[in-house]
């Protein structure tokens, strides 16, 4: 398993995430950087560029490198010749989504791999999950993690808390039920989803290693597996069981 964490980037990299990065309302873009020596046609995202009125620069290969080589981690990166300085905008608080009739929620508890958090963001899009949330302190905005996820973490708010814990409590308050998955669940998710319809929703998922503890298991709703052959296999990758799960639900939800 990849066990690498979340380093604290500030520049993305690549054409098509800086173009999703150019359309999305919740970053700002501060500076982009273009290698003259790279042998890409851009003439597009210039023009857009410059509609935003943001500040481009254009440096040799040598000065591009200096800059970039400071973030790449020793990993071999496709940057395609251009770069950009970022900052994200205020998002959404919890209690603005608490009154959505609908709502999907999915609650990362301690995931830290990031190829898994790109996948299951990636995923979060695709099947209607209205809010991720994670701990404060995992920083999740790397360029990476935006090339993983094919730049759906620009579309889906994701909000850090303080204590998982007592986030969950303001959510059962807020008659939101929780799901959380466990391999030593007696509730498939074939039955599950076939006899329950809930209004609102927060999917726990828990660490790679460790899992969900039990004092968080022990305020769900309802826990579910996913029924395998472990004969050949013992257990899913997380973001695999995640897109299992969100797709039952947005069956439940949206086509049901």
């Amino acid at each position: 398993m990849n066990n690498s964490k979340i380093k604290n980037f500030n520049i993305i990299y690549g054409y098509h995430i800086i173009k999703e990065a150019l359309f999305s309302k919740n970053i700002n873009i501060s500076l982009i950087i273009i290698n003259i020596n790279k042998k890409y046609n851009y003439s597009n995202i210039i023009k857009l560029i410059n509609f935003k009125n943001i500040s481009i620069k254009y440096l040799n290969n040598k000065i591009f490198y200096n800059i970039i080589n400071k973030y790449k981690n020793n990993k071999k990166i496709n940057d395609q010749g251009i770069i950009a300085y970022i900052n994200f905008i205020k998002k959404k608080t919890l209690n603005y989504y608490l009154n959505k009739k609908k709502l999907i929620i999915l609650i990362l508890y301690l995931i830290t791999d990031i190829k898994n958090i790109g996948n299951i963001i990636r995923t979060s899009l695709c099947f209607n999950v209205d809010i991720i949330i994670i701990k404060k302190n995992l920083y999740i905005y790397n360029s990476e993690i935006f090339k993983i996820s094919s730049g759906a973490i620009f579309k889906i708010n994701i909000i850090g808390v303080n204590n998982i814990i007592n986030t969950i409590k303001i959510l059962i308050k807020n008659n939101i039920k929780i799901l959380s998955i466990s391999e030593k669940s007696n509730i498939n998710t074939i039955n599950f989803f076939k006899n329950k319809i809930y209004n609102s929703v927060a999917l726990i998922l828990g660490n790679e290693e460790t899992g969900i503890p039990k004092n968080i298991l022990s305020l769900s709703n309802n826990i579910i597996k996913i029924p395998i052959n472990k004969n050949k296999i013992s257990s899913l990758n997380v973001s695999i069981a995640c897109s299992i799960i969100l797709y039952e639900i947005y069956k439940n939800f949206f086509i049901s």
